[in-house]
């Protein structure tokens, strides 16, 4: 995975749209694997963006923030730090970093219509970034100190973990009148940190150390060459300025415009599918019903003095078969015929093998000494093959038979 870092000048879009802008491209390891100048549009591709935004264009600052939904506080964060702005809260972007110690939460704050024209501007040259950093927070703080940046001209301190400023002026012989101040107001505080690592851009002569040591109070130690795009604390407790309105979308919301027409198609034909599942069903039930009531009605008139019915059709054969009893007449499932009926599928050394004979219930039962599975399914077939319905049981296996029993429980014609 590959990672495309853009730098993003102060005077970037508005004055030139198509200046070329400083990008490196980092590997998966953190290591550099190309870098260079170029427009938005002739920039290589990668499988994430992200932008490096000036110092002198974001406001660091903290403040304590009542308790609500994410959402709420997200729109009352340039209400919270409007004393500390220089605008209308309304066209500033807020945002939001870590809590800290003292439950003050730490403030990022950068002109609104600025931030949406550069993303604007990237999303039009196919870039889409996935977070922006201050620069302020990107130099290492040295253990027990402060890290500050610096051209020449001014450039920026980081003081804590989330908090820093843009610094104006300095020179060789003189820390910008930012700096001074701000190591003044430390010694006051009992605060002031032991060592200040100063980084420089390539091509930046160093001041004198030894003066600013003792302007600020402080030990001054010149550290790596500034190089943010480049260098690997990039985004270390920074704070992301692509949140809220800003925040990257996700592919869903990048693809649904295109998504939109088929997933609406596919719901309406579901919608469809459910509503005539649902159709067929009611019809059939109330079919169902009528039918139902129909055997009811023809039942009752056939046996007005039934009180309960049940099953309709279960007890009128069961009341016919009671008939023709009583008239002497014969049913297929009396014992006689069904009897005579299976003795047709018994040959002789089936019938020699047949053990007892059970009828109850309109049901034959009868056990057999077979020498296998094979024999019994063998029956079996033969009497269903004469019109018979019934269950074989206790059939044993093949290696070791047993008294196999079948259940005539009617007739199929």
């Amino acid at each position: 995975m590959s990672l495309l870092r853009i730098h993003i000048p102060p005077n970037w879009p508005d004055a030139e749209p198509d200046a070329r802008l400083r990008w490196c491209r980092i590997g998966a390891r953190g290591e550099t694997l190309e870098a260079g100048t170029d427009t938005a549009a002739a920039m290589p591709r990668a499988d994430a963006c992200e932008l490096v935004i000036p110092a002198e264009l974001v406001l660091l600052t903290r403040a304590r923030l009542p308790h609500g939904s994410k959402q709420k506080i997200r729109q009352l964060l340039p209400y919270a730090i409007e004393d500390k702005l220089g605008g209308e809260p309304d066209a500033v972007h807020v945002a939001a970093g870590s809590t800290l110690a003292d439950g003050e939460t730490a403030l990022a704050a950068i002109d609104k219509a600025w931030l949406a024209r550069v993303l604007a501007r990237l999303s039009g040259a196919g870039l889409r970034p996935r977070s922006a950093w201050p620069e302020i927070l990107l130099p290492a703080l040295p253990a027990d100190g402060w890290a500050v940046v610096w051209d020449g001209r001014g450039g920026f301190l980081r003081s804590g973990a989330q908090a820093g400023m843009s610094l104006d002026g300095g020179s060789g012989g003189q820390p910008p009148p930012a700096l001074l101040l701000c190591a003044a107001d430390a010694r006051s505080a009992g605060a002031l940190p032991s060592r200040l690592s100063l980084r420089l851009p390539e091509d930046t002569p160093p001041p004198d150390a030894e003066a600013w040591r003792h302007s600020l109070g402080m030990a001054v130690e010149i550290g790596e060459p500034w190089a943010p795009l480049q260098h690997p604390e990039v985004a270390i407790g920074g704070i992301d300025l692509l949140q809220g309105a800003f925040a990257p979308s996700g592919p869903v919301r990048e693809w649904w415009p295109s998504l939109r027409l088929p997933l609406m198609l596919a719901g309406l034909i579901v919608l469809l599918q459910v509503g005539a599942t649902t159709a067929e069903w009611w019809l059939l039930k109330r079919e169902k019903q009528q039918l139902q009531a129909a055997m009811e009605k023809s039942f009752r008139e056939a046996f007005p003095d039934a009180r309960v019915v049940v099953d309709a059709p279960l007890q009128m054969q069961r009341n016919l078969a009671d008939l023709r009893r009583a008239a002497g007449q014969v049913s297929p499932l009396d014992f006689v015929p069904l009897l005579a009926r299976t003795a047709t599928a018994f040959d002789p050394t089936s019938r020699s093998r047949l053990r007892t004979v059970r009828y109850e219930a309109s049901q034959l039962s009868l056990e057999l000494a077979l020498p296998d599975r094979a024999a019994a399914d063998a029956l079996f077939r033969r009497l269903t093959g004469a019109g018979l319905a019934g269950q074989l049981q206790d059939a044993g296996s093949a290696a070791a038979p047993s008294l196999t029993r079948i259940v005539i429980t009617g007739t199929t014609s």
